[in-house]
């Protein structure tokens, strides 16, 4: 996770003014069962803001200011919480989510429950605890335009495979479930990689929306033993 004033098109991906931010997920797979792991590596961009309203968590409206983009997908880089003061800061962890599935049931279409090394419980907004490690992964973004009016979008994009040598397993095995403690209303979809770039949410200026992701392995090919690796990238941009 990195924060940047958006301006600094040196350290950020900017594309004709632009603000963009990114944070990607690597899977291994290895069979004896399956074993895979997942990580989320991530780009942002954040400035400091106040709350206007408290919250626990979910959606809330932060105030105005310089333009800059936050994104988090598992560890992230705040110092302190939001609410009371805090600051975001770099964070370069690659967490790792992963699954064995048992010789037996290799195959057989029975779902497996995928767990993660990150240990993000707490809401970074204001210390709630929101996501249950290690079973979720905390995701969560806020945009702030300044003095435009542009809508954020956050995006995952994945590879068709994931690839062990010439081996592959499609990315479509792996999908997710979004929720949250004491939540009802999701704020971003469930869904299922597609080997390509999918749309998660776009953001209102001055909003943060936050959620917890389950993944889960469809297990219904039957790879090849070996080490299964790809990548998801997690991209919030402004324009």
């Amino acid at each position: 996770m990195k924060w940047l004033h958006p301006g600094d098109a040196r350290e950020d991906s900017v594309v004709f003014l632009s603000v963009m931010r990114k944070r990607s997920i690597d899977f291994h797979a290895q069979k004896i069962g399956v074993k895979w792991h997942r990580a989320m590596v991530a780009c942002l961009a954040f400035g400091t803001t106040g709350i206007a309203t408290t919250a626990n968590a979910y959606v809330i409206t932060i105030t105005s200011g310089t333009r800059a983009l936050y994104l988090q997908v598992g560890a992230g880089g705040y110092s302190g919480f939001y609410s009371s003061g805090g600051t975001p800061g770099n964070n370069s962890t690659i967490n790792v989510v992963s699954v064995t599935v048992p010789v037996a049931i290799v195959g057989s279409g029975s779902p497996q429950a995928m767990t993660s090394n990150s240990s993000v419980a707490q809401s970074p907004i204001d210390g709630y605890t929101f996501c249950n490690p290690p079973s979720q992964v905390y995701i969560g973004a806020w945009s702030r335009p300044g003095s435009g009016s542009g809508i954020a979008t956050l995006t995952v994009t994945s590879p068709s495979n994931l690839t062990s040598g010439s081996d592959t397993i499609p990315f479509s095995q792996i999908s997710w479930v979004m929720s949250g403690n004491g939540d009802a209303v999701f704020q971003f979809p469930n869904g299922t990689f597609t080997g390509g770039t999918q749309t998660l949410a776009t953001f209102p200026a001055n909003t943060w929306k936050e959620q917890c992701m389950t993944f889960s392995y469809a297990n219904s090919v039957i790879p090849a033993a070996g080490t299964y690796t790809g990548r998801a990238t997690y991209t919030l941009s402004l324009p």
